[in-house]
């Protein structure tokens, strides 16, 4: 089985606006935003509207850094988009750390308690980034460093999901911190196969780079063992939940979306993940996500109990 692309060639012509969603990868935007209003919601009570455009502005901010600084690799790996940000680093980068440092004087204004966890946000995008990281054989990038590189970005979606949201206002806490930590715990081994299947779509580029990725260091096919197994776990812990009394079946309809991941990648993998396959991936995600937000408020409107729990039946 092929899991390496077979499409590393120059990317064809695209449209100005075409390069500037892939620049700022709007897929992730989308589903970073998605998921903190679910998440929010779920354990808050409240839908978290206005903080949805700072969770799009961090990782938007994050992203672009990134662009600007894996120029080489994403030329080898044939990004769209990647020619225009080489002309432009500089004025990229300059007009991110001031975009960076005007939202944060906006949203300190409004959410003072919001602050430290959004400067951690950046901190970690920052390591990613730039070789600011302490190690043994001096300063690295969290993205050069074996398995950092994925647990590193899940931390940023467990703060701008999870933290965020309860962040601006601690009194609101709907769910114990019992089921906060089981959601989370599922969203993290969920949220690195996304990773991992993104690091499979650039091995190529990857490899020739020396960054040492799931699939770099262990192969394509043990990557999808990876991929797998994680699943699997994500299932587990929403499972684990669900019999302990924990979560409720509202939080346990979560179980669908591991499942059509893995219906959707496995085809995909056998004939190799390509660009387009990993931001569909990232879309059916955002699409659940909404999915489950307007199936769960319709249900709420017909008088529907709140949730339902296996251990008081």
């Amino acid at each position: 089985m092929n899991a390496i692309p077979s499409e590393m060639s120059a990317p064809a012509p695209a449209s100005l606006l075409g390069d500037a969603l892939s620049i700022a990868r709007y897929h992730i935007l989308l589903i970073a935003m998605a998921a903190q209003i679910v998440f929010g919601w779920l354990m808050t009570g409240h839908y978290r509207w206005a903080l949805a455009p700072v969770v799009g502005l961090d990782w938007f901010l994050i992203n672009l850094l990134n662009r600007a600084t894996d120029i080489e690799e994403d030329l080898r790996n044939g990004i769209p988009g990647t020619d225009r940000v080489a002309r432009r680093k500089k004025l990229l980068t300059w007009g991110c750390f001031g975009l960076m440092a005007a939202s944060f004087l906006a949203t300190h204004a409004i959410w003072p308690a919001l602050t430290p966890f959004r400067a951690a946000v950046q901190l970690i995008g920052l390591g990613y980034n730039y070789r600011i990281v302490p190690t043994f054989h001096g300063l690295s990038r969290f993205k050069e460093i074996y398995f950092l590189k994925n647990f590193g970005s899940a931390v940023i979606f467990v703060l701008t999901c999870f933290v965020y949201p309860i962040a601006v206002d601690a009194s609101a806490r709907a769910l114990s911190w019992a089921a906060i930590a089981t959601l989370a715990a599922f969203f993290v081994a969920f949220e690195i196969t996304y990773e991992i299947l993104y690091d499979l779509r650039d091995i190529e580029g990857d490899a020739a780079l020396h960054v040492p990725t799931y699939p770099v260091v262990h192969g394509a096919e043990r990557s999808r063992q990876i991929i797998d197994g994680l699943l699997i776990v994500s299932l587990l812990v929403l499972a684990g939940g669900l019999l302990s009394g924990v979560l409720g079946v509202r939080e346990g309809l979560m179980m669908a979306a591991p499942v059509s991941q893995f219906l959707f990648y496995r085809p995909r993998y056998r004939r190799g993940l390509t660009s387009r396959d990993c931001i569909v991936l990232t879309h059916l995600g955002t699409a659940q996500l909404m999915i489950y937000l307007v199936g769960t408020s319709l249900w709420a409107r017909a008088g529907l109990p709140g949730n339902i729990f296996v251990t008081h039946l």
